[in-house]
């Protein structure tokens, strides 16, 4: 656990059982100050008095700990993880109780995450990449052999001490719950950035998962961005299934990049996991293989000439495309003067090239999983339609909660769309119906506080709705509580738990 970035014991909003740990004793642990908090746990600096040293303790949230299942995979995650003994991942030293706290004693990191490294001093030199690429492919060989996939690998989650070690956290903790999957992405406001296609998808995930993240993490790394990004995480998620990152010479200018690592990058980044790296000891093999002389060793090769030559055409077509436009413009100013006079005279004709390439008519797939992607794809009025009338609700459970899925995604593309009205009226519909999942009731009345002015009667009514939602959704799912953030959105959260 990083100890970059402390948070004061009375951040986090009402949750005054956070606050009231610091200065108290958990077994043999006197908690010193509030590093942080998470969806699952709240972090502190405490003292492990027998050993006078300190370490990051994580205690499950108090919620939380009322659920007698979640306690128990909490406690058989970090026990999984204790397992695991490598100077490139954070190590977990004791999993304990005292009273109601459940903790987990772990290694205290004295520096930022990668994240917040880049952030700050801008993407890494192409020695300090390779030299994580190292360290968390070591990291992943020793959890692999263990059966631990970690299933989160991202720059937040790459540790470097003060010393320069990189270390990989959370190990055996990080799960794909909630807003994490596409078979939640009817619910979910997170950005999934660093997940590999089969993530997004909802499909079962193998260690060449964490090879596609480990690919994706590298790639902010080197350029300062994710390899996918946009304002909507369906979006992003597509991305990850459809499309190809754009090649990272082109993003640092004049940096000169290895061969063998961009191969690697690629390689790692494979949308089919069977054409990936076959596991992470193969890739630490290919790294020795290919790195074993020093990076300018590779400045005269072939390879590294071929990237050479692409980034001088990159730069020289780009250059011609500017000298282009500028002609073009005086060229065709009067043109496009008389071109709109006749677009306005004339008819257009309803059957655009968009509506051709996706027709109203939906065809329907063999699934309803199968059913919602295809409308992920599309992303229109017609394909999240389509959900429910192939596949409807009152056939059976799972029908019903892809129908409401899809309902929350027509009802968002309706809003962007400027047809407000019909979003509400789906909206309103969800939120009101006791038949309906709490969870998804949650996310229609977040949508509908943000439809509505701030102070108006409305949000008010809508404010407490959604508090009671959330009170019966800890009581009786408190698992729920981890899911929420990216539901409902962090600020409404945070208010929720501070009223």
């Amino acid at each position: 656990m990083s100890e970059s970035n402390p948070t004061s014991a009375s951040d986090g909003g009402g949750d005054t059982s956070a606050a009231n740990l610091i200065g108290t004793r958990l077994g043999d642990y006197q908690v010193l100050r509030r590093l942080g908090r998470g969806g699952m746990a709240d972090v502190y600096v405490a003292l492990h008095q027998s050993l006078d040293r300190q370490v990051a303790l994580k205690v499950l949230r108090r919620k939380l700990a009322n659920d007698t299942e979640y306690v128990e995979r909490f406690r058989r995650e970090a026990r999984a993880a204790a397992k695991l003994s490598h100077p490139n991942i954070v190590q977990v030293y004791e999993v304990g109780r005292e009273g109601d706290h459940h903790y987990i004693a772990q290694e205290l990191v004295d520096g930022p995450n990668l994240r917040e490294r880049v952030e700050s001093h801008g993407p890494l030199s192409i020695e300090d990449a390779v030299a994580v690429l190292r360290a968390v492919t070591l990291a992943l060989m020793a959890a692999h052999r263990m059966g631990i996939i970690h299933r989160d690998i991202k720059p937040e989650n790459i540790l470097q001490s003060r010393h320069g070690d990189i270390k990989v956290a959370d190990f055996g903790l990080a799960r794909l719950e909630g807003g994490c999957d596409l078979t939640q992405a009817g619910l979910t406001m997170g950005t999934p950035r660093y997940m590999s296609p089969e993530q997004v998808q909802g499909k079962a995930v193998d260690h060449r998962s964490d090879l596609y993240s480990l690919g994706c993490s590298l790639y902010f790394l080197l350029s300062g961005q994710p390899p996918f990004d946009a304002d909507e995480p369906l979006a992003v998620a597509l991305q990850h299934l459809n499309e190809t990152a754009k090649p990272l010479p082109t993003l640092r200018g004049n940096t000169t990049f290895p061969a063998w690592l961009l191969a690697a990058i690629n390689r790692m980044m494979a949308k089919n996991p069977a054409d990936r790296f076959e596991s992470a000891a193969e890739l630490s093999s290919w790294i020795g293989d290919q790195s074993g002389l020093p990076i300018e060793a590779f400045a005269g090769g072939t390879a590294e000439a071929t990237v050479r030559l692409q980034q001088v055409m990159l730069a020289e077509t780009r250059q011609r495309r500017q000298a282009r436009k500028r002609r073009l413009v005086g060229l065709l100013f009067p043109i496009l003067a008389v071109a709109v006079g006749t677009y306005v005279a004339i008819p257009r004709h309803p059957h655009t090239v968009p509506r051709l390439l996706r027709p109203d008519r939906v065809p329907a797939k063999e699934t309803v999983q199968q059913q919602f992607l295809a409308a992920v794809s599309r992303d229109d009025i017609a394909g999240w339609k389509a959900v429910s009338e192939h596949f409807p609700a009152a056939d059976n459970d799972t029908n019903a909660s892809y129908a409401i899925k899809a309902e929350l995604q027509l009802a968002r593309l309706l809003v962007r769309l400027q047809r407000q009205p019909e979003a509400v009226t789906i909206l309103e519909r969800i939120a009101d119906d006791p038949a309906v999942d709490r969870l998804f009731r949650a996310a229609a009345l977040a949508q509908l506080l943000d439809l509505n002015p701030a102070d108006s009667p409305q949000t008010t009514e809508l404010w407490g709705k959604l508090r009671r939602t959330y009170q019966a959704l800890l009581e009786s799912r408190p698992e729920t509580q981890r899911s929420l953030p990216s539901i409902i959105g962090a600020e409404k959260f945070r208010r929720l738990e501070s009223s």
